[in-house]
């Protein structure tokens, strides 16, 4: 499959445009209706778009849609012409042990022989605490999933939600997608958007681990996620964010610390190989679906695919795209893409774009956003086309 990537952050190693366009989206009112026999979701969405030097609210279809109308900006405190750097600390505790264990794996690594626990996927709800003790102060949870993504190192896919307990940050949250090789000192993975306070955040978080017992796999991690409200381009909007000067975990930041720099727009063009037989498959099952779909709905592979510049196998590999994709139609092919690229390739070793969509295999082209990245690619967006190469129908290899 054929990759072309659209993307801004603020550090390009390719400047080919200026980004004059983004686009976020943020649920704000969740109301539940349950009865008997059905339960259903009512979803009010923002969608904020930035266009050339004025600020407006794109509507999703057009006057003629019942389920989208414009809306004023200043209702939303949207009109301030000012950004924030925030600067968040505290401790995680991914308890695996003992008789109330806050980890727990939902699926099992595909062979017990594997190093790397590929295949494998869990849960977490860890406490947030202020200082490192498991007895200092709560502040919140990190609830989400990982994913171990990797068949070379032990690199799980994370996605999760840091839920805030305390004060005026109750029930806000901060939302996390990224890449994490539990061996590094300092993993770093991007803020993909926020809740409440948080409305419209984006930024990287950095983790390292405080301490860890090998044996039970207990370990507590030291957590440093630094957001802005908006990813800096031409001017930025600061959202009902409190400075939290008042907080013991939460500080401001400048940020020409960070060198945050003007938005540019690169292009990155690779291939991406799903192979699913032979002796050492990249992409293996590790959900099945129903007898009774007729789709495969609920079927999940684990993916380790190697990115190429070339469509062959033996072109030059650039990175790996890590992660798992899920059959979430019942009417047709259409899979749920969570994935990292982790790049290999030069001075973008190590580095990571984030990917979160939907992918409907059989279209010519499918598009799918790009959420956020680390290394040089912190505060990335933009999107990812997917154009179908090569398929076999006989071994399912793409």
């Amino acid at each position: 499959m054929g990759l072309n990537i659209g993307l801004t952050y603020p550090k390009p190693i390719f400047s080919i445009y200026t980004c004059n366009t983004t686009c976020y989206w943020m649920p704000r009112q969740k109301t539940f209706a349950m009865a008997t026999t059905s339960a259903s979701l009512s979803f009010k969405i923002i969608l904020l778009a930035l266009l050339s030097s004025s600020a407006i609210f794109f509507q999703v279809a057009g006057e003629h849609e019942d389920f989208a109308r414009t809306q004023e900006a200043k209702l939303y405190g949207l009109d301030k012409r000012a950004q924030k750097l925030t600067h968040i600390h505290f401790y995680a505790h991914d308890i695996n042990s003992g008789p109330e264990p806050t980890a727990a794996v939902a699926v099992p690594p595909l062979s017990k022989a594997s190093p790397t626990l590929f295949g494998a996927m869990g849960v977490f709800d860890d406490p947030l605490t202020v200082g490192p003790e498991f007895n200092s102060k709560l502040i919140g949870r990190a609830q989400g999933l990982y994913a171990f993504a990797s068949q070379q190192e032990f690199s799980p896919l994370v996605a999760f939600n840091f839920v805030f307990l305390e004060g005026e940050y109750n029930g806000s949250t901060i939302t996390i997608q990224g890449r994490n090789p539990l061996f590094s000192k300092v993993r770093e993975m991007p803020i993909i958007g926020g809740s409440g306070f948080f409305r419209f955040a984006t930024g990287y978080a950095q983790t390292r681990t405080y301490s860890a017992i090998p044996k039970t796999g207990d370990s507590v991690l030291e957590a440093l996620p630094t957001f802005i409200t908006l990813s800096l381009m031409f001017f930025c909007f600061t959202v009902n964010l409190v400075s939290g000067e008042d907080h013991e975990f939460v500080r401001s930041v400048d940020r020409k610390l960070l060198g945050l720099r003007k938005e540019k727009l690169s292009h990155f063009r690779m291939y991406w190989h799903d192979i699913v037989t032979g002796p050492k498959p990249t992409s293996v099952q590790v959900l099945t679906p129903p007898l009774n779909s007729t789709v495969g709905f609920g079927f999940t592979r684990m993916i380790d695919n190697p990115l190429t510049l070339g469509p062959e196998m033996s072109s030059k590999l650039v990175g790996k795209a890590q992660g798992f994709y899920s059959q979430a139609s019942q009417e047709e092919i259409g899979l749920l893409m969570v994935q990292n690229f982790a790049f290999l390739e030069g001075k973008y070793n190590g580095s990571t774009i984030t990917v979160i969509g939907r992918n409907t295999v059989f279209s010519t082209v499918r598009e799918m956003p790009v959420v956020g990245g680390s290394g040089l690619f912190r505060f990335a967006r933009g999107y990812v086309q997917a154009r179908t190469h090569k398929f076999d129908a006989k071994t399912g290899d793409a």
